[in-house]
């Protein structure tokens, strides 16, 4: 009896905390494009006002996943052929955009597709649009973390709870 109880409760915790590792990934994703925005903002002024570079910008941005556009770009690469080349990479569970859903990864896609093409005003346009998108995108997912948080924590709990009153 006193094993059944034992595993009861281990059944119980791991259920828990596997809603709480479900709600985390929820949060993730809003810290994820909270950086994005604030990388998109310094990237945006360090091409339209200070007059850089993609590259050097990019560097500037203070984001990882920028970054890394700008280390692929170093092999002569522009900024769309070194996204696609490291996106995989930087989508891979620990990676800086390994929370984000397909919808955020097309925003990036389009800003990277862009970047670096044309001249100044037609940059900080889709500096801008790219930026107003990844906040739409934030401010949605912020709304969902307190959800998450409450749905999934509770759900794991009873499912934990339901799958040790069967073990019992």
């Amino acid at each position: 009896m006193e094993i059944r109880v034992a595993l009861a409760l281990c059944v119980v915790l791991f259920s828990a905390l596997c809603g709480k590792s479900l709600a985390d990934g929820v949060r993730r994703r809003a810290n994820s494009l909270r950086a994005l925005a604030e990388g998109l903002r310094r990237l945006r002024i360090h091409m339209t006002s200070m007059f850089e570079p993609v590259q050097n910008a990019l560097d500037h941005a203070d984001c990882p996943l920028m970054a890394m556009v700008a280390e692929g770009m170093r092999g002569g690469l522009s900024a769309k052929a070194a996204w696609e080349e490291i996106e995989k990479k930087a989508a891979r569970r620990g990676g800086p955009i390994d929370s984000l859903t397909e919808a955020d990864r097309k925003v990036l896609a389009r800003l990277f597709a862009g970047l670096g093409q044309s001249g100044r005003e037609e940059q900080d346009l889709l500096l801008g649009s790219a930026l107003q998108a990844i906040e739409s995108l934030r401010e949605g997912a912020q709304e969902k973390v307190g959800e998450a948080d409450r749905l999934y924590a509770t759900l794991g709990l009873l499912i934990g709870l339901m799958l040790a009153l069967i073990v019992i």
